[in-house]
């Protein structure tokens, strides 16, 4: 592995079920800048280690910070009473219990405190999930010889790679609500956020359960279905409507997402969803997801006021839609 300098230099990555993707981020003073990514196809899962291996060997950050999600992730909106400041992590552990659907002795906790509380209140966002399945990932990071600095949840490495992108407004304009939501192999994660105001979902359907929409209407195996999906040339009309129900099944929960975060923040209205994930590379993901669920969609291939012109063009050209988590977690150059 290559030796790391940079000390205001961060690796973002992001270990998928088909991919490791890799973004790092360096700061300067107040600039930040993407100055590499990488995308590692992983075609084998006894290669994973050797996938991180080479998705690491040329970066030059000192700190490597990792998502974390699954099924025993939660990310929780908690409202506390003021009068609770100087026993703040007692607070929080007591709400934990409320919510993790397993014994607070496995989990590992975390919260941040949000700005703009009204008199009387304490809003903090609380992130748990279960030490073994973290111990899980680290197990694999390990055997590749990789050290992260960090282990963040995936949902909020989205809503931070929206507030980073957005930093100049030039995405959504400053101080307005906007969305993102990454298409993975197995689940699709949703952040709805302006910047005070926070709803995050973690929805068990993803481009997996497509392909076998495909496979079933096409009559074909997954690996075929696969390259349908991806590449369906005559074909995209039926493969369109194979995948119709899987789409609606996760536009629901985008406008349920909506709806809530309406709520939350007293009737404001998001503007604008971002996509993206590996689904985004299919011709018409994004017109469909907007128009089930009537707002403006456009995909995320870019990093907006983060300069990324020092980044491997072909790498961003190519996979820049599926960079969001890695960007997200490389945003902890900010820090």
């Amino acid at each position: 592995m290559a030796k790391r300098g940079k000390k205001n230099a961060v690796l973002g990555m992001d270990l998928g079920t088909q991919s490791v993707k890799t973004v790092e981020m360096v700061r300067k003073g107040e600039d930040l800048a993407v100055v590499a990514c990488v995308y590692e196809p992983v075609d084998d899962a006894s290669l994973y280690d050797e996938a991180i291996k080479r998705a690491v060997k040329s970066a030059k950050a000192k700190k490597v910070v990792i998502g974390f999600g699954g099924r025993s992730t939660l990310i929780q909106n908690l409202t506390l009473p003021a009068n609770r400041q100087d026993e703040l992590d007692a607070a929080v552990l007591e709400e934990a219990e409320k919510y993790i659907p397993y014994d607070i002795s496995e989990a590992q906790l975390d919260y941040h405190v949000l700005p703009g509380a009204a008199d009387g209140q304490i809003r903090a966002i609380l992130a748990a999930a279960r030490q073994q399945d973290i111990a899980d990932k680290l197990d694999i990071l390990f055997q590749a010889g990789v050290t992260p600095a960090r282990i963040d949840v995936e949902l909020v490495a989205l809503a931070n790679a929206l507030e980073t992108a957005n930093l100049d407004g030039s995405l959504l304009g400053l101080g307005r609500a906007g969305g993102m939501v990454n298409f993975g192999a197995s689940k699709t994660l949703i952040a709805i956020s302006d910047g005070v105001n926070t709803v995050f979902r973690d929805f068990p359907v993803g481009g997996i359960a497509l392909t076998e929409l495909i496979s079933q209407r096409l009559g074909c195996d997954l690996a075929e279905a696969e390259r349908f999906k991806l590449r369906p040339g005559d074909r995209l009309d039926t493969v369109k409507d194979a995948i119709y129900p899987g789409l609606e099944d996760i536009a629901g929960e985008i406008r349920s997402c909506l709806d809530t975060f309406k709520s939350a923040a007293g009737g404001k209205e998001a503007a604008r969803l971002f996509l993206s994930g590996g689904l985004v590379g299919f011709a018409g993901v994004a017109d469909l997801i907007g128009r089930m669920t009537q707002i403006e969609t456009s995909v995320f291939d870019s990093f907006g006021s983060v300069d990324a012109g020092k980044a491997t063009a072909d790498v961003v050209e190519a996979h820049g839609h599926e960079l969001a988590v890695a960007f997200g977690l490389a945003c902890h150059a900010r820090d």
